[in-house]
């Protein structure tokens, strides 16, 4: 039996018993509204909490059912692999990304402090100049529109 199938099934099978549990908790509800007793009402929070159950397994199996597509786009993964060999490929891929990932933030990180380096050797380029950077002549400096907004 292939895979998905099975998911699929599960996922009616879900759907099916969570209908069924739903119903019959409105049924023990109505019922215990009618004629109150602690046994009723123990019945029909286990069914309501069935019926949250299977909801949920219906949720979780469609999800499995349309969700291996995302991830393995390729059909051919989806039928020669078995669910470990997916996942070990799923987090393989994961480790090649996050790898890539941490090489470009090296690479900024040392483009960074290249230009850094670059600037403070220049000595054409004036000091770097900050609101907190005396003025020359002694005299507050003023500011500027855009120095209200740092604060």
């Amino acid at each position: 039996m292939n895979e998905e199938l099975m998911h699929r099934i599960m996922m009616f099978a879900g759907m099916v018993l969570a209908i069924l549990a739903g119903l019959g908790s409105i049924v023990l509800l109505a019922e215990t509204a009618m004629d109150f007793s602690m046994a009723t009402l123990f019945a029909t929070v286990l069914m309501a909490g069935a019926s949250i159950g299977f909801g949920w397994g219906a949720v979780y199996f469609g999800g499995r059912t349309t969700g291996q597509i995302k991830v393995f786009s390729a059909d051919i993964e989806r039928e020669v692999l078995n669910p470990k060999q997916r996942r070990d490929l799923k987090r393989a891929r994961g480790e090649v990304v996050m790898e890539r990932a941490l090489v470009d933030i090296e690479n900024e990180r040392q483009n960074i402090v290249h230009k850094q380096i670059e600037s403070s050797n220049d000595p054409a380029k004036p000091p770097h100049v900050t609101s907190f950077t005396p003025h020359p002549e002694g005299q507050q400096r003023e500011l500027r529109g855009n120095d209200y907004e740092r604060y």
